[in-house]
């Protein structure tokens, strides 16, 4: 009784001292607490006046606008269909690179929240099509809606994706709006409570004989920034580093309870630090800005400064005078500039206007796949890959470091 008086009692601590951290690197919010009283995710995410105000959208208890969308075989279906159950509501893209991290997980947990009568339900962008590949892709089988006019998108009208809703069975706002990956999903776990088992048609389905589905199913992975975690740890062995710190010795029970817990989450980082120099830089394909296909594997022969940048950021903006000169640099020693740009086809044709980018701008899919092969999803960021097609530096990250690479590389080639 007392282990499990402080367990609870640690898990409220680091509840409060995970929201502190979390509210300034993102908000991501987990309610650790749920895991001791899955009974309360009756009433999840019903933070106080003032977080709903930070939050903003639609006030906690008011009705969401009715609405009718078709569903991927054409059928029309009205938010009503779904009363008497509460309704999770996420608008979503399957081509957002956000929507794309957690779908995997949204996919396991769809048992879960059946059971604890929440109704996971997708408002989607795109095409039938396209929605029913991604739906399979990950696994998903409950209901797509989809957007065909999005100006009459409710609430949603004016937002990003993913961001969601919780709803009661009544229909209202049972929850402050979840803008975001990071605060959609930790949404999605609290309601689908602690027990959460494998994928319909998972090999690791207990057996006769073999032990419950909580302790063999494998851990949910929420991911935080990196630098704030720079490798996987188990939610147990965070309990236990706290209690140690306190000077508490862990029992063979508290050792069994923790290894339970290290099974159900671990926290490991998200964004990446880069591949390292060394490394075989990945071949692509990407569209330039008049969409015409441009492959890495053409620049073979030549070093590369190969940098992602974004329209919408700062840091991006400030560096383009520099990777303007490195490029009229670079000419002379047989280098090139290629920058992948994330967003929309007219934004990186604004800016490459704007500075007189004379080099290629490869346009990246919403999921930021070349990204992620690169192991970053932060810009600017820049590799300098070699003639033999090897990243010759660690990646810079930032104005400063970026410049002093270019610096770097411009160095080396001369000396080849």
């Amino acid at each position: 009784m007392l282990t499990t008086v402080l367990l609870l009692l640690i898990l409220i601590s680091l509840c409060a001292g995970f929201y502190s951290v979390f509210k300034q690197q993102g908000r991501i919010l987990l309610r650790l607490d749920r895991l001791e009283h899955p009974g309360h995710a009756a009433g999840a995410g019903q933070e106080g006046a003032g977080e709903q105000a930070e939050a903003g959208g639609l006030p906690l208890q008011s009705e969401l606008p009715e609405f009718s969308f078709a569903d991927l075989e054409g059928r029309a279906v009205p938010l009503e269909e779904f009363r008497g159950k509460r309704v999770l509501l996420v608008h979503w893209n399957f081509d957002c690179g956000f929507c794309d991290s957690i779908a995997p997980q949204l996919a396991r947990l769809q048992g879960s929240l059946e059971k604890q009568n929440v109704q996971l339900l997708l408002l989607a962008h795109g095409d039938a099509a396209s929605n029913r590949k991604g739906a399979e892709e990950h696994g998903l089988k409950c209901p797509i809606l989809l957007i065909t006019e999005p100006d009459k998108a409710g609430p949603f009208q004016n937002e990003g994706t993913p961001v969601a809703y919780l709803l009661d069975e009544e229909g209202r706002v049972a929850a402050p709006v979840a803008r975001g990956a990071d605060r959609v999903l930790p949404l999605a776990l609290e309601l689908a409570g602690p027990d959460i088992g494998p994928p319909e048609g998972d090999a690791s389905a207990p057996q006769p004989g073999e032990a419950p589905v909580a302790e063999k199913a494998a851990p949910h992975r929420l991911n935080l920034p990196r630098f704030l975690l720079q490798r996987e740890i188990g939610l147990g062995d965070v309990i236990k580093r706290i209690t140690s710190a306190f000077g508490i010795k862990p029992c063979v029970g508290c050792e069994r309870r923790a290894a339970i817990l290290n099974r159900w989450m671990v926290f490991s980082g998200l964004g990446g630090t880069g591949l390292k120099a060394g490394t075989r830089a990945p071949v692509f394909s990407l569209p330039d800005l008049q969409g015409r296909e441009v492959s890495l594997e053409e620049y073979r022969g030549r070093g590369i400064l190969l940098v992602f940048s974004d329209p919408q950021c700062g840091p991006c903006d400030e560096l383009a005078p520099d990777l303007v000169r490195a490029h009229r640099e670079y000419a002379q020693d047989g280098m090139s500039v290629i920058v992948v740009g994330r967003g929309k086809a007219e934004d990186n044709q604004r800016k490459a206007k704007e500075h007189g980018f004379q080099f290629p701008i490869l346009l990246q899919d919403k999921k930021w796949k070349v990204a992620k092969e690169y192991d970053t999803l932060a810009t600017p960021v820049a590799f300098l890959i070699g003639e033999d097609g090897t990243i010759r530096r660690d990646p810079a990250f930032g104005k400063d470091a970026i410049l002093a690479l270019v610096r770097d590389g411009r160095g080396s080639q001369k000396e080849e």
